[in-house]
């Protein structure tokens, strides 16, 4: 990728978390339908955000004034998404997931993998808890991980991390035990995932454990007879 491309990648990215002018100015009565057409990327996921059908303007206000068309959220990023889906509060809250921090891990208009996610499962959980992954950066208090989601350094440092082995397949919660590249004994033809043991978003058990488990043990035994 050329650094044109690069620098056009960087604002686009940064244009659609935060708003701002849009390039070029669009009519008052602009059919946001034909958003589109030039924002091809935001509907060649595998995976579309329902959203989308409903059209940009659904989670996008745009006003043009004075030949300048500013685009920007119907509410902050950490609200966005709860106007239509609702928070979970239980006992114990994935961090992300508490302050709103959606799009750290979902893509909102499309992605290539399952609930929009920003990468596969373990790839996306292991961008915070593991331990020396690659392409994630720490710069100017803020570490980069997947292609460009940005935290901040102190909540990165405050993610649980986990040390595997060198196939980074197996390691947790024991050493040997696999985090995936098999089945979900639990789950025939469901890969085995970080999400096989922990919630993604919250549980009322500890360590996110799913709410049908009391305890590790109680989970341990549910593959371990």
């Amino acid at each position: 990728m050329g650094a044109l491309s690069v620098l056009f990648f960087f604002f686009g990215f940064l244009f659609a978390q935060q708003g701002g002018t849009h390039p070029v100015p669009l009519p008052s009565d602009f059919d946001v339908a034909k958003c589109t057409d030039c924002h091809t990327d935001k509907t060649e996921g595998k995976y579309v955000h329902s959203a989308m059908v409903m059209g940009c303007n659904a989670c996008h206000e745009i006003e043009t004034k004075n030949d300048e068309t500013t685009i920007k959220l119907l509410a902050p990023p950490t609200e966005i998404c709860t106007t239509c889906h609702e928070l979970e509060k239980k006992k114990v809250m994935h961090g992300p997931y508490e302050k709103g921090q959606c799009l750290a891990c979902h893509n909102p208009h499309s992605s290539d993998y399952a609930f929009h996610t920003r990468a596969e499962v373990d790839t996306l959980c292991l961008s915070c808890h593991g331990v020396n992954q690659p392409g994630v950066k720490a710069e100017d208090g803020v570490v980069t991980v997947l292609g460009g989601q940005t935290i901040p350094l102190d909540e990165y440092r405050q993610a649980p991390k986990i040390g595997l082995d060198r196939s980074g397949m197996s390691g947790h919660p024991i050493m040997g035990h696999p985090i995936g590249g098999r089945d979900d004994p639990r789950k025939k033809g469901t890969p085995l995932s970080c999400v096989s043991c922990h919630a993604q978003h919250s549980s009322d058990v500890s360590a996110l454990m799913p709410e049908q488990v009391k305890s590790d043990i109680d989970l341990c035994t549910q593959c371990h007879k």
